[in-house]
């Protein structure tokens, strides 16, 4: 918690500075040094600003020194804006200083092959020795519009207004088409960070600080990468709680299906364009989450009301019929005895019953969120005010398509005390598709606060010491451990694999048997055929060396030579496979299956991310398919689910306490009326260059002290 505490504490800091130098400030216009000072200054920072530049006495007609260590101050924030082979230097100027934030806008680092990477490793270097915060190198540079502060360090086109939006993007080529939308949608925001390279500061940090941000409601997310994914989910899900966090994922990873899986468990609205991501986020930072799915729609176009209500109906929403006494209401007001959902006064309608209309669906006690639809009227602006009054007063979500435009129409827009759209104001799209799609986001949101999101259990049995310890014991190559590694691991989590022996002839599989008494199952070792019924490599309910010949024999025809397996016979039960594997761009996912041939064929595993709630669990249980082989009907009885989750549960205890494990394989586990058996287990560990960082950065002592 107090590492959690210093993280947010040193990202404040970087936003909050009191005084900023800008090292590679320029006299020449369009230069990248020349347009961060020149914004510092446009901006009216609260705080003071010092050009660097060995080559001149003045810039934009302010004093400039000629070294960061002749600054007679303190300095909070250190813009770097020098090339990348000078960046090391000024680093090392930054630590003599005693600067506590730097922003390295140069490229040339990661994208700049083995010297590049090199530069890389000792600008982090420096900077983690110095007590530094560092955000890039190839970064864009921040924005904080607090009226305390109006910092806008960045070389960025736009000027975004003050509001409740956290954004964040990685790519700093993309942060000028961020801010300039923004600009044009007039969707505030409360602070701006461009990462670049993320060789320190990271979007982890960043949500960590919105947590606690009272300015920021909403937080928009572009990402090329998720860094440390088990952090993104635990401090993602924490936080979608209380403000809603909107992601777009692009990149080669985007249509990786465990990013949905990874973004719905902690809450995070996934959007698949950048159109998208402002429709969603505009909405999320005006208007209220809606209790429901239910849609009325109220406009002057009766095509424009059509696509609107197929719009819904495609993205999950509903679009119900009204109650009898708000029809009857509607039909005075529209002119005939049909008025029903949508609503439809016409493109003349007259500004009074429209403003009449849409107070009824909004009282009608029928809806929970509200599109009205304006095309161009002569009273447009009268129209414009019933849509805000009723936006208001009324408090359901309400977005509208007015005259084609998207985001905060001054019409629409409900002034907060810096004068800029605040809460209330009216969201409005282009089409009422886009406006369905981002009610359709809201309402899923709203549908996962509310739900019970479950608690991780603490299970009993649990000693990891000898599990770690037997861990090291092995190469992390990722190939599978021997089966006494295995044992211990799992027992380390109060599991135990059923009984087997591997045997390389008869004879040993007859005193294996004869140990183990009978009746015993005989398989082949291999894993390919290990499962495998249908085709002759498993023989079940051997009773004797005679039968014990004959399977030995059936085998062999079936699947040639090979070492076999001894078990004695499990009770009956739902084969299941149950898998833990460590996801290179997600992280550890835990997942369920029915087991057998036909299963391997034609389903697809369900995942979930860790930590693993009761929820989580059961989801899993209720929503593979052939579920109801496990959870009892069509004349199945219910198998012990119970067990079930708690293996489950420690399976996902087991990745989570030592993340070497690359993999976790239990094919099968049989859930019987009471219990499970584990009939085989296979882990892995990973090789150490790819082990995924689990723990928190280690902050350099003063920064962890809050000095």
């Amino acid at each position: 918690m107090r590492e959690n505490l210093a993280e947010s504490r040193s990202i404040a800091r970087l936003l909050h500075p009191r005084t900023v130098a800008v090292v590679g400030a320029s006299r020449e216009p369009g230069s990248i040094g020349h347009e961060i000072f020149r914004r510092l200054l446009a901006s009216e920072f609260t705080g003071s600003v010092y050009p660097v530049n060995a080559a001149a006495t003045h810039v934009a007609s302010v004093y400039a020194y000629r070294d960061l260590r002749d600054v007679p101050v303190e300095i909070d924030l250190v813009v770097v804006a020098v090339p990348a082979p000078r960046v090391a230097e000024v680093m090392r100027a930054c630590a003599e200083k005693g600067v506590r934030g730097v922003i390295v806008v140069a490229a040339g680092f990661a994208d700049g092959g083995d010297e590049g990477r090199a530069r890389l490793a000792d600008v982090i270097r420096i900077a983690r020795d110095g007590g530094m915060r560092l955000i890039g190198p190839n970064a864009m540079g921040v924005i904080n519009t607090v009226p305390t502060v109006r910092l806008h360090a960045t070389f960025a086109v736009g000027d975004p207004p003050p509001g409740r939006v956290g954004l964040f993007t990685q790519s700093g080529a993309l942060a000028g088409t961020f801010l300039t939308d923004a600009s044009r949608r007039a969707l505030g925001i409360s602070t701006f960070v461009s990462i670049g390279d993320r060789s320190d500061v990271s979007c982890n940090d960043l949500l960590r600080y919105w947590r606690s941000d009272p300015r920021t409601g909403v937080v928009m997310l572009h990402l090329q990468s998720l860094g440390n994914p088990r952090r993104f989910a635990r401090i993602a899900r924490e936080l979608s709680r209380h403000k809603p966090v909107v992601a777009l994922k692009s990149g080669r990873e985007a249509a990786h299906s465990d990013i949905g899986a990874l973004f719905s468990s902690a809450g995070v609205i996934r959007v698949d364009t950048l159109s998208q991501l402002f429709d969603t986020t505009q909405l999320l930072a005006c208007q209220p989450l809606p209790a429901g799915r239910r849609v009325g729609i109220v406009g002057t176009s009766s095509a424009l009301a059509a696509l609107a209500a197929d719009a819904c109906r495609t993205y999950g929403l509903d679009v119900p019929a009204l109650s009898a006494s708000t029809c009857a209401g509607l039909a005075t007001l529209v002119g005939h005895r049909y008025a029903t959902n949508p609503v439809d006064l016409g493109p003349l309608a007259d500004p009074d019953r429209f403003d009449a209309a849409l107070r009824a669906v909004a009282t009608s006690g029928d809806v929970d969120a509200i599109i009205t639809l304006v095309t161009p009227h002569a009273q447009v602006d009268r129209l414009a005010s019933s849509v805000r009054a009723v936006a208001v007063e009324s408090g359901l979500p309400l977005l509208a398509s007015f005259l084609g435009q998207d985001g905060i129409p001054a019409q629409l827009a409900v002034r907060d005390g810096s004068g800029t759209p605040g809460p209330g104001s009216v969201p409005s799209y282009a089409s009422p598709e886009s406006a369905a799609l981002a009610l359709s986001r809201a309402a899923d949101h709203a549908a996962w606060r509310a739900r019970d999101q479950g608690s991780v259990p603490v299970l009993a049995g649990i000693d990891l010491d000898r599990a770690r310890a037997e861990a090291e014991r092995y190469p992390k190559d990722g190939a599978w451990l021997p089966d006494a590694a295995v044992a211990t691991l799992l027992a380390g989590v109060g599991l135990r694999a059923w009984p087997s022996r591997r045997v390389g002839d008869q004879a040993e599989a007859l005193a294996a048997a004869e140990a183990f008494g009978w009746p015993v199952a005989l398989k082949i070792a291999d894993e390919r055929f290990r499962s495998r019924l249908d085709v002759g490599a498993v023989q079940l309910g051997v009773d004797d060396a005679a039968g014990l010949t004959q399977a030995w024999q059936a085998i062999r025809a079936a699947v040639g030579p090979g070492d076999m397996l001894v078990q004695p016979m499990a009770p009956a039960g739902v084969s299941t496979v149950v898998r833990l594997r460590q996801d290179p761009i997600v992280g550890p996912l835990l997942s369920l299956r029915l087991g057998g041939v036909v299963a391997d064929l034609l389903v697809d595993p369900l995942s979930r991310t860790l930590p693993l709630t009761d929820r989580d669990a059961a989801e899993l249980i209720q929503e593979i398919r052939g579920s109801v082989l496990l959870l009892g009907g069509s004349g199945a009885p219910a198998a012990d689910t119970d067990a079930l989750a708690d293996l489950l549960h420690r399976v996902a205890r087991l990745g989570e306490e030592l993340p070497a494990i690359a993999e976790i394989l239990l094919d099968p586990v049989l859930v019987g009326r009471r219990g499970v058996v584990l009939l085989h287990a296979g882990i892995r560990l990973l090789p150490p260059e790819t082990e995924p960082r689990t723990l928190p950065r280690t902050l350099p002592r003063a920064l962890a002290a809050g000095g």
